[in-house]
């Protein structure tokens, strides 16, 4: 290969360019830093656009069928757009109005429990010889008292350490109201040009892409499809599984049917695991009650979980998203790792457009042999 002068350049600029990465790194990554705080409202009001956009178009379909004519475009897109934050403020404040009397309610009767009862359980358990046998073989304290003390203690601690963690970041409440009112501010903007919002956005594709800009948009197409049928199908099923809970605790007279129901459906948009975490939650309510009716409630869910898991799901959900089970939970176990809850929410969308991707690159590879042959 000949070494043209071309290539000097090359090497110049690629020296001078790691040599400003190693001497600013600080100063760059600063600086990125800044910039992503800085725009975290306006994505965060991105977000609320897309999801609040899924009953908005729901809205103006149903009033494109019943107003006709150009004029009224002005005042469908206007109305659509109330009523579908409306929906979502509502949902909101009927979730709270259900389930905080009955949280309420539920901490004041654990600060009522007569902990004597407890206490001569804890005795009559300790001078057991069966139970200190299989407490010392599974390498535990036998002295029950002294172990549950302990574990008391380090609960206390963590709630401690949360609480003091509300209260310090008291002084941000003023940063993160501002913040929230930007979002929506902006969301209101995105929904309001959302058609000159995407083609501006595919005229920029289109433009500076080229031969590219196809794939572009196919691979966005498929993210669209992807996220808007897990965010509606997977809403459908937490309310399925949250309507299935509430009347199986009315018909087996569990104390908080309805709230515990709502936390369930709540909970259940989070893939897979979500209905675990509501169930822990309900377990906790009823507990307050009947310590034995906490247990029977456990059994119960786990087996509408089963039910609502084999059946249910695979219908709601999987066709939705075109996601095997397996690779569903990898999805949530990854991006709950990686971010939490909005990992879990936004890993199986993803994913599930991963695999779409690859399914069709893998399907037009092989008509590609299939048509040498």
């Amino acid at each position: 290969m000949n070494f043209e002068k071309k290539h000097v350049y090359y090497i110049i600029v690629t020296f001078t360019l790691c040599y400003m990465v190693q001497t600013y790194w600080q100063t760059g990554a600063h600086f990125i830093g800044t910039i992503w705080s800085a725009s975290q409202p306006f994505l965060i009001g991105a977000a609320i656009a897309y999801v609040v956009n899924i009953a908005m178009s729901a809205y103006e379909r149903l009033f494109g069928m019943l107003l006709d004519g150009t004029k009224a475009e002005g005042f469908k897109r206007g109305l659509s757009m109330i009523l579908a934050y409306l929906t979502f403020v509502v949902v909101i404040v009927w979730i709270f109005s259900i389930v905080l009397p009955d949280l309420i309610s539920s901490l004041k009767s654990l600060l009522t429990i007569d902990t004597s009862g407890f206490n001569q359980w804890i005795n009559q358990m300790n001078d057991n010889k069966y139970v200190a046998k299989v407490l010392g073989y599974l390498g535990q304290d036998t002295d029950l008292a002294k172990m549950l003390s302990s574990y008391s203690q380090q609960i206390l601690q963590q709630v401690l350490t949360l609480l003091t963690g509300v209260l310090t970041s008291a002084s941000t409440v003023a940063s993160t109201l501002l913040n929230v009112f930007v979002s929506l501010i902006f969301s209101l903007y995105v929904l309001g040009n959302k058609e000159q919002l995407g083609r501006q956005a595919g005229l920029l594709v289109d433009t500076y892409l080229g031969k590219y800009a196809s794939k572009v948009r196919y691979v966005f197409g498929i993210l669209n499809r992807r996220f808007h049928g897990f965010f509606v199908s997977q809403t459908l099923e937490a309310m399925i599984l949250g309507t299935l809970t509430a009347l199986g605790m009315n018909l087996f007279g569990f104390p908080y049917a309805a709230t515990i129901g709502v936390l369930v459906a709540f909970t259940a948009i989070i893939p897979v695991v979500g209905a675990y975490i509501g169930m822990t939650i309900g377990f906790i309510l009823v507990a307050t009650q009947s310590f034995s009716q906490a247990i029977w409630f456990v059994v119960f869910l786990v087996v509408l979980q089963q039910f609502e898991g084999n059946f249910i799901y695979p219908r709601v959900v999987g066709g939705s998203i075109g996601l095997p089970g397996m690779w569903v939970l990898m999805a949530i176990t990854v991006g709950g790792a990686l971010a939490g809850i909005p990992g879990m929410l936004m890993a199986v969308p993803l994913a599930a457009s991963l695999y779409q991707i690859v399914k069709d690159h893998v399907s037009k590879r092989q008509k590609r042999s299939a048509e040498r042959l």
